[in-house]
């Protein structure tokens, strides 16, 4: 039965799990047919791998929407300005394996490192490494002076942001990220924690400059993402077709409401304002820590201000390690005030959907086969996710269940 041997067919029936739907918190006993990368009726199957999950709860795999794989947060020593794109390959590579390890199934980054992103993501796709899925934003764009800048500090050879100012360059930027073959575009529309010369809620776009590049994105298809503290330029951002707010430090009702009304994703990152110990133990700076403290209320306010309006949330950490970062932030999603079962919605069917895979909240024929399998049940005890029986991503085992 292939109960603890590595797996590496095109066709496996999961037996014995019961699947775990995050619209209701309900698992039902059912077989799981899996077959070139997608879950599928067992009756299309011919002579597959069977594999033993009986006593496991199966679920689709979590997600980090907001990660920057190859990144060093605060980078006190100032190393990180003087690598290039290989040594930011190399961590990418060891932080994204080692989260699939922890059932991190998908992958959105957002920042990372000249084209590191783009490499690994169409190195795991094609099954060369076995790790999550990955979708890129390659470099993001902000003005000058922008968020993400640390002068005098420059790097010397990797390039992570890229400066753009006033609406040509804009254009020119997102075009030339479409080019290298991006999946979305990341914005740096206001300032964050990162600087001492911002706050959370400056707007840091011009208008003609933030019109510019949604047109850009637009015209050729590529959702965008935004760092964004502040309410009004979110409203902006959302009303131009923006698909995610990243952070949303100082969200209100009327913020909501608009990214209700037009379909705008809250990628909340409530990590950066909540976990204290956490900044202690990464050795932030003063002037970041004093800003995510006093940001912490406002921020966890603006979450829940979305919730009610209705308005969808994905689960991201930004910060690494991807594995252990992105269960942290899900405990304390659930600390701020949402439900287990909101949680664990954003966390997989919800970040999902953000990601183009669809919005079923159950692995069912037809929808990719990222999966996990754990000992419990999630309703109950949310800690059995936080190392997983057995990992799948493209329909192949990460993690042999019983390996």
């Amino acid at each position: 039965r292939n109960r603890g041997r590595f797996i590496m067919s095109d066709q496996i029936l999961i037996k014995g799990a019961v699947v775990f739907d995050s619209a209701n918190g309900e698992s039902i006993r059912r077989d799981l047919a899996v077959k070139a990368g997608q879950v599928v009726d067992a009756s299309s199957l011919v002579n597959p791998q069977i594999v033993d999950a009986l006593g496991l709860t199966a679920m689709f795999g979590l997600w980090d929407c907001h990660a920057h794989p190859g990144g060093l947060m605060y980078d006190l020593s100032a190393a990180g300005y003087f690598e290039g794109p290989a040594e930011w390959a190399v961590r990418a590579g060891s932080n994204l394996l080692e989260a699939a390890t922890y059932g991190v199934t998908g992958i959105r980054a957002v920042a990372d490192a000249s084209r590191v992103d783009i490499a690994w993501a169409k190195a795991l796709a094609e099954g060369k490494y076995l790790g999550p899925r990955l979708l890129c934003a390659g470099a993001g764009i902000r003005t000058t002076g922008g968020h993400g800048t640390a002068f005098p500090r420059r790097p010397t050879d990797a390039v992570w942001e890229i400066p753009a100012d006033g609406a040509d360059e804009m254009r020119k930027v997102a075009r030339s990220l479409v080019e290298q073959g991006v999946d979305w575009l990341k914005l740096m529309i206001t300032g964050g924690l990162y600087s001492e010369h911002e706050t959370v809620e400056d707007s840091q776009f011009t208008d003609d400059e933030l019109v510019a590049v949604m047109e850009v994105a637009r015209n050729r298809g590529i959702p965008v993402a935004a760092h964004c503290g502040g309410a009004r330029i979110a409203e902006r951002f959302s009303d131009l077709g923006g698909r995610s707010i990243e952070h949303g430090y100082a969200l209100d009702e009327k913020t909501a409401a608009t990214l209700a009304k037009n379909g705008t994703w809250l990628v909340p990152t409530i990590s950066v304002t909540h976990d204290v110990e956490m900044m202690e133990n990464d050795e932030w700076p003063i002037h970041a820590k004093e800003k995510a403290v006093v940001a912490a209320k406002k921020h966890a306010e603006g979450l829940m201000a979305c919730i009610a309006a209705g308005v969808k949330i994905a689960t991201g950490a930004d910060l690494n390690p991807i594995g252990p970062k992105t269960h942290r932030e899900i405990t304390l999603l659930e600390s701020a005030g949402m439900s287990r079962l909101q949680v664990l919605h954003a966390a997989t069917a919800s970040a999902r959907e953000l990601n183009g895979l669809g919005g079923q909240t159950t692995p069912t024929p037809g929808t990719a086969a990222d999966l996990i399998f754990v000992e419990g049940d999630p309703m109950t005890n949310m800690s059995c996710i936080e190392r997983p029986k057995g990992v799948m991503t493209f329909g192949r085992f990460v993690i042999p269940i019983g390996g």
